[in-house]
């Protein structure tokens, strides 16, 4: 591994802890207790907003309740 590989990684590692903050954010913002809640809320959306998500993401999801 070379020094543009370290870089790489720490630079996905802060965009996946950017990301960890935002959601946490929201989450307090909105009084959500949990990601089940967000998924129970979500998985209805993705099924009538977008036909062209796969049916075996939607399951997935749908195994966190």
């Amino acid at each position: 591994m070379d020094k543009q590989d370290v870089i790489a990684i720490a630079d996905g590692l802060k965009m996946i802890e950017d990301g960890v903050e935002k959601i946490q954010s929201v989450m307090r913002e909105k009084k959500i207790k949990s990601l089940r809640e967000v998924a129970t809320e979500l998985i209805p959306m993705l099924k009538q907003d977008d036909h062209e998500i796969n049916e075996s993401i939607i399951s997935h999801l749908g195994k966190s309740k």
